[in-house]
């Protein structure tokens, strides 16, 4: 689980992302900031732009916002592949 999360729930003491040191370990910077994951966050804007999303936040991120009804499953396709390619979907 992500450290800020689990710091909320007071699982953890620290809240830090554990490559950054200096960030909440958040989604949002967990999927879209941390410098750690930045060729796999490439990829996945360059995924994305092919379908002329250019918007990158949570909401497109999860098709809930900002994305065509037709194109909501491979936004989650997308976003799964990327949470695969990190290695860790397993502890989301």
């Amino acid at each position: 689980m992500l450290s800020a999360h689990l710091h909320c729930l007071c699982l953890s003491c620290d809240l830090f992302c554990p490559w950054c040191r200096t960030t909440p370990e958040a989604m949002e910077h967990f999927l879209l900031q941390c410098p750690r994951l930045l060729s796999q966050h490439t990829a996945l804007c360059s995924w994305l732009s092919v379908l002329a999303i250019t918007t990158l936040n949570l909401p497109t991120l999860l098709a809930v916002s900002g994305v065509h009804f037709s194109w909501q499953p491979a936004v989650l396709h997308l976003t799964c592949a990327f949470l695969r390619k990190t290695g860790q979907l397993p502890l989301l």
